[in-house]
């Protein structure tokens, strides 16, 4: 009975060392802050430049987000369909840039990091770069005073400055199937 329970006992320790071993590439680990501000809010306009039909879009799957955090991965995003002052929009939260991949000053105060994004609207896709800012009290003794938020957006070769008002980021994209734009709300 004993030498059984032994058995047991060494091979759950060995099951847990070999489970335990994995590289720290494959966990997201983004930069954390007191204040996040990373909620992207979307119009999509037609070649007339009305607005498109948000329910239809995310019905039939034509439209979608993913964040691309590493180089061979993906993780899609939740879509809301929100209403912002009278205007139905878009709604989801951009992923935060990794902790290992944030740039900062010497006292680490001020950083910047980047995230992939890939929308796809109707089978087009359009990647892009969102840029975040990340800023911090130099006092230690402040509790909660950091704060990362979305700073820009490059697509095509153009930095895209999203309209921001109280924390939330507004972008219109002029979409027609060929010469999409992305512009502030």
């Amino acid at each position: 009975m004993m030498n059984i329970l032994e058995t047991l006992f060494s091979i759950l320790l060995v099951s847990t060392v070999f489970c335990s071993c994995t590289k720290d590439e494959e966990y997201y680990s983004p930069e954390l802050a007191s204040t996040i501000w990373n909620s992207l809010f979307v119009s999509i306009l037609d070649r007339q430049g009305k607005p498109m039909d948000n329910v239809e879009l995310l019905a039939d799957d034509e439209f979608s987000v993913f964040s691309v955090i590493r180089k061979n991965s993906k993780q899609k995003a939740k879509i809301y369909i929100v209403d912002y002052e009278g205007v139905k929009m878009l709604n989801f939260s951009v992923d935060l840039p990794e902790m290992k991949s944030m740039e900062f000053n010497e006292d680490k105060t001020e950083g910047s990091g980047t995230v992939g994004l890939v929308m796809n609207i109707k089978g087009t896709k359009l990647p892009m770069l969102v840029n975040f800012s990340f800023t911090s009290s130099k006092d230690t003794a402040i509790l909660g005073g950091s704060c990362i938020r979305i700073k820009s957006i490059e697509y095509a070769n153009k930095t895209i400055y999203p309209t921001e008002k109280m924390g939330i980021h507004l972008i219109k994209i002029k979409y027609d199937g060929k010469n999409t734009i992305i512009e502030p709300w």
